[in-house]
């Protein structure tokens, strides 16, 4: 018995749905076992499908509606344009992190003049898949991109990463940013999207989420702080002046971090960004003395 493209996609897009899952997850799934892109995929809706291609796509649908994320099935995720590894041991990529880097990168030479954005050390912190560190690195080469992250196996994904996509990073193990204290590094952009989320907000989230991300990439104690207070502390002891500070944040702790921060650099300029769906995603403090 054979099936047709959009025979597969219907079924998968219903099951899905009936799980509590997207219905796009069953477009990216049969991209991924046929090799073709979405518009190929879109034109190709009345092709035969070989048994052997809907026995995996098949599996795949069951395994997604089970809980199991898209991007761990397929291995990968885009962000900024280019695709990453990713698996168990790192934070699958959000689209409001490129965010983020769009607004680091916008900042970088208006804040620090033509002369001095040439030579810039920027750190990643907890840097994860390398995602930041990456897209930073390769949309500002003449920086140099330090990436640090306490998981040996988060950095081990970020170094293929980067070597894949030809992203010459220096990559530290270890607490935050510890490992470059004891180096001896400084750096003139300090960023990191940290873990922040309440502990309480564990059981209202999904299991593709909780179940399956590292949690120590998510959760941050009692109020989702608890990164940023010990990040904040070390900050003088790596920071170079003028220097600027980017995070990530999660909806409703702008103040919060913007308070910890002015109580580290009282002369700072701080500014908490929305995101493109208007909720609080970024910090930025500008250090000039």
């Amino acid at each position: 018995m054979t099936t047709k493209v959009y025979e597969a996609l219907n079924w998968a897009s219903s099951f899905l749905e009936e799980h509590h899952y997207e219905a796009q997850i069953a477009h990216i799934l049969l991209q991924h076992h046929t090799g073709w892109n979405r518009t190929k995929l879109l034109t190709e809706l009345q092709a035969q499908l070989d048994t052997q291609t809907i026995e995996k796509f098949t599996a795949d649908v069951h395994q997604a509606a089970a809980g199991k994320p898209v991007q761990h099935i397929t291995g990968n995720e885009t962000f900024y344009g280019r695709s990453y590894i990713v698996n168990q041991h790192v934070l699958i990529p959000r689209p409001e992190t490129e965010e983020l880097v769009e607004k680091i990168l916008e900042t970088i030479p208006t804040f620090f003049g033509e002369t001095e954005a040439a030579n810039l050390t920027i750190v990643d912190v907890g840097t994860g898949s390398g995602i930041i560190a990456t897209s930073l690195k390769l949309e500002h080469p003449q920086s140099r991109v330090l990436a640090s992250d306490i998981s040996f196996e988060a950095l081990a994904v970020a170094k293929k990463n980067a070597s894949e996509l030809g992203a010459n990073l220096d990559f530290f193990e270890g607490d935050l940013l510890q490992p470059l204290i004891e180096a001896g590094e400084q750096a003139s952009i300090i960023v990191s999207n940290p873990p922040y989320i309440p502990e309480g907000d564990r059981d209202s989230m999904k299991e593709n989420v909780k179940d399956h991300e590292p949690e120590g990439a998510l959760f941050a104690g009692k109020d989702g702080l608890t990164i940023y207070r010990r990040l904040i502390k070390q900050l003088p002891a790596v920071l170079k002046t003028p220097g600027m500070i980017a995070f990530e944040i999660g909806h409703g702790q702008g103040e919060d971090v913007k308070k910890l921060l002015s109580t580290e650099y009282p002369q700072a300029q701080i500014e908490v960004i929305n995101d493109i769906n208007n909720k609080q995603r970024i910090v930025l403090a500008a250090i000039r003395t």
